[in-house]
Parts: structure tokens; sequence; C-alpha cells
């Protein structure tokens, strides 16, 4: 085989890989596409769920004396502090796991 026909060869591989990369961009793209309207959907259920949740606490509480409120709201600051730290740490894990940028 002549050195032409090496090049030849070489840039027709090349080119078919080039395409099957640009053919798996799209693919994987459309499924990004059809993925990400079914996240957000449930992204935004999941908020609406609780923030009624909240609301259904704050109400709760409001019915109580005083003096329990105050008690109730800091046990549910405590609470809430808690799945902060949670997300926080969730956070966190997912940030290391990323390439470090320079």
């Amino acid at each position: 085989m002549s050195s032409d026909q090496v090049t030849e060869k070489a840039k027709q591989t090349l080119k078919a890989m080039m395409e099957l990369l640009e053919k798996a961009q799209e693919s994987t793209q459309k499924a990004l596409e059809k993925a990400a309207p079914t996240v957000q959907k449930s992204i935004d259920i999941s908020v609406e769920a609780a923030a009624k949740g909240f609301a259904a606490t704050m109400q709760t509480i409001d019915g109580a004396t005083t003096e329990d409120q105050i008690k109730l709201l800091k046990a549910y600051r405590k609470f809430l502090g808690g799945q902060a730290d949670y997300v926080d740490g969730r956070i966190r894990a997912l940030e290391e796991k990323l390439p470090k940028k320079q």
C-alpha cells in the first residue's frame, strides 16, 4: 500500500469516526432534552410539596400557646438546620467529584 493510499484510508477512518461521534452527541443531546422536562417537573412537585408541608407546620404551630410556639419553632429550626446541613454535605461531595479547575 502506498503512502497516498494509507493517507486516504486514514482520512476515511477519521471521517467515519467523526460522523460516529456526531451521531452519538446528537442522540445524547436528544436524550437529555427529553429527560430535562421530567426532571424539572419532579423537582417542581417536590418543592411544592415541601412548601405545603412548611405552611401546614407553621399553621399548626400558630395554634399553640406562646410558650409552646417558642419550643416548637426552636425544634423545627433544628430540624430544618439538619436538612440544610445534609444538603450542604451533598453539594460538597458532588463538588469534590468535579474535575479540579486550574
